[in-house]
């Protein structure tokens, strides 16, 4: 059976790669932190396996017209996708966690808000008339020109300790952002994790911090995607099933429970709260999460080479 001839209800490749590219396009009409990674890894995976059909002879050349749409206004919109993953070396870090060997100038945005950053500099530095001018002007606008970014610093340093197997220095990096936004909700969540892996007592008042601005759903949430990050599995699953007790139509908890027992390999039980999250956004009217639930679970279901499973609350 070819890659696009499948049985009747399973997506096949060519329905993935329709569904990547529409949710790529959701995403780019109004770019936020919260999709920022999920239109990157979208993109991505398109990418790859529209080459993987047109290597198979398949006939891709509408989708490729609509992905080449796709990755010229990431081109156009590089600034706030940028911005929004944290600024360059976040948005850096990020992609190439998602697709380390992807290349392509679509893919390497930060380059191109360097190069559209080079050439304002280069266009407000001929309009000036002496170099004292340049210097002062300069000196005056450099914070305009090269923004802080003190959280993404931080979440960027303390993920790429994390990643040496130094919790005490992710633990500093944290602290240096929390001193320049004290009350900024994901540091607090940061923080609590790693007093907690730590067997720190004090974990609990940063998690409370974070409560208090968030509220408990948003804050379980949050607390599951750093969990996530940790490795700690046990502890998503375990916060989204309260979640879930409390809040049953949160679809946004069956999500990120499926992507902890995906990540331990438990299929049968990610694909049974993926398809109660598509059940409930589709009632509720949330086209993206939708989509994106129904995608993860064609993936799923061809990767198990299983039938859907019935949701279960």
């Amino acid at each position: 059976m070819s890659k696009l001839q499948q049985e009747v209800g399973i997506l096949n490749q060519g329905d993935v790669l329709r569904a990547w590219i529409a949710e790529s396009e959701k995403a780019l009409v109004a770019i936020a932190p919260e999709n920022v990674r999920a239109l990157l890894t979208h993109v991505a995976r398109a990418h790859r396996l529209l080459d993987e059909l047109r290597a198979s002879g398949a006939d891709m050349r509408a989708e490729e017209a609509r992905l080449q749409s796709v990755e010229e206004r990431l081109i156009k919109q590089a600034k706030p996708i940028v911005a929004a993953a944290g600024g360059e070396r976040a948005f850096v870090a990020l992609r190439r966690a998602i697709a380390p060997d992807l290349q392509a100038p679509w893919w390497a945005l930060e380059e191109v808000v360097a190069a559209h950053r080079r050439r304002r500099l280069k266009q407000f530095a001929a309009g000036l008339a002496i170099i004292a001018a340049i210097g002062v002007v300069g000196f005056l606008l450099r914070d305009v020109l090269f923004p802080p970014n003190p959280v993404g610093d931080a979440l960027f340093a303390a993920q790429a300790a994390l990643v040496e197997g130094d919790v005490a220095r992710a633990f500093q990096a944290i602290e240096r952002g929390l001193e320049a936004a004290p009350s900024n909700p994901t540091l607090l969540v940061w923080k609590g994790a790693l007093l907690e892996r730590q067997n720190d007592p004090a974990n609990a008042a940063a998690f409370e911090s974070a409560r208090a601005i968030l509220g408990e759903r948003d804050f379980l949430i949050e607390r599951a995607q750093v969990y996530l990050m940790l490795g700690e599995h046990d502890q998503v699953i375990a916060d989204m099933t309260r979640l879930i007790a409390a809040e049953p139509d949160a679809a946004e908890a069956y999500l990120t429970r499926a992507t902890a027992y995906e990540t331990v390999n438990q299929l049968g039980r990610a694909m049974q709260d993926l398809e109660a999250a598509a059940e409930i956004a589709q009632r509720t009217g949330n086209d993206t999460l939708f989509a994106t639930a129904r995608v993860r679970l064609g993936v799923l279901m061809q990767s198990a080479g299983a039938i859907a499973p019935t949701a279960t609350p």
